[in-house]
């Protein structure tokens, strides 16, 4: 990657995803907080996978999300570009973990202006959770061990919690989450879910969500049922118990858009969306920004990519909140390009 300029590749990549008229359409004026929320996320030599958080009505906006790999940096002494050595502990530790992890990303509320203070949020495989407690004290929270713990207790197997983060510069605002939890539901516990409803209020209650009502756990099924995998978001609160916001999102794969079943499933779906007020139109240019592009330099090459990877609703209380849209986008290794 040396030979490359990455904040070079990172203006492709953007460039890419907004031109044709979608910068004003979805990504609103927030490319030059969110290209200094890049440079700062830098870590060694690596090309991090990013994350744009786009809204899917109401005025355009977007929030960045850089991850860095575990497999990039393992057993490596390497530290961020910006935050002043903030969290390299964290990183640090990241590096030396010997398994279990996959990513940690620094999610930056770039709508806001405020990237002074990113969360910082950890995603593991199925090994994963014997290494959360490490990751909470190395961000220092490791007081949020025990809602962790607890949480992961009343939740049921058929879940598992992919993901924990910490928000330090939401702390004095309305629903700040004490703590983030994803857990992806298995396909047989999908499969059970759309066709009871009571089973999937009732999860949702054994983990705290007593604002689970008739409305939201129909919205679910419908997400549930279609053909892609599903996962719940929670801000769970200090007694380890679900905060009043709920999240749930379907992940869709660089394949769906090249296949014309998948791309139907998707239509019907955002139109049951957009039939609940949660998006307009624009999910309809979401299509228009999967591309695979080859960049070279010299002798040497990288092929950039970018694509829809999830479809994310929220509750409030019970109430639908919002819909957005994740794109992810990156740099394939040089090695794995050709010339």
């Amino acid at each position: 990657m040396p030979v490359f300029d990455r904040r070079m590749l990172y203006d492709i990549i953007y460039a890419l995803a907004a031109k044709d008229g979608r910068e004003s359409a979805l990504f609103g004026t927030c490319a030059p907080v969110a290209k200094e929320a890049f440079c700062r996320s830098l870590v060694g030599d690596t090309f991090p996978e990013l994350w744009f958080e786009l809204p899917l009505a109401g005025d355009p906006w977007f929030d960045l999300h850089s991850l860095v790999s575990h497999a990039d940096i393992a057993g490596t002494n390497v530290r961020y570009a910006g935050h002043e050595g903030r969290y390299d502990d964290a990183l640090t530790w990241f590096a030396s973990c010997e398994e279990g992890v996959r990513q940690l990303a620094m999610s930056y509320d770039v709508s806001s202006g405020d990237i002074d203070c990113p969360a910082v949020q950890l995603l593991v495989d199925r090994r994963g959770s014997d290494v959360v407690g490490g990751f909470l004290g190395a961000v220092g929270r490791p007081e949020a061990l025990d809602a962790w713990r607890t949480f992961c207790r009343n939740m049921p197997d058929s879940w598992y919690a992919c993901y924990t983060g910490v928000f330090p510069g939401r702390v004095q605002r309305a629903f700040a989450p004490f703590l983030r939890m994803e857990c992806i539901v298995n396909a047989a516990m999908r499969h059970e879910y759309v066709r009871n409803g009571p089973a999937l209020a009732g999860h949702l209650r054994d983990v705290g969500g007593f604002w689970a009502n008739d409305t939201l756990v129909v919205q679910c099924q419908q997400l549930v049922t279609s053909p892609f995998p599903f996962e719940f978001q929670f801000d769970v609160q200090e007694d380890g118990s679900a905060g009043p916001t709920l999240g749930a999102s379907v992940r869709f794969h660089t394949a769906d858009w090249m296949d014309a079943g998948a791309r139907g499933s998707m239509a019907q779906l955002m139109d049951r969306v957009s039939s609940w007020g949660l998006a307009d139109d624009r999910w309809r240019l979401l299509a228009d920004m999967v591309y695979a592009k080859r960049v070279t330099l010299d002798d040497k090459a990288v092929s950039l990519y970018c694509y829809p990877a999830f479809l994310k609703l929220r509750w409030r209380d019970g109430a639908p909140l919002d819909a957005k849209a994740y794109l992810i986008a990156g740099v394939d290794p040089v090695r794995r390009a050709k010339a």
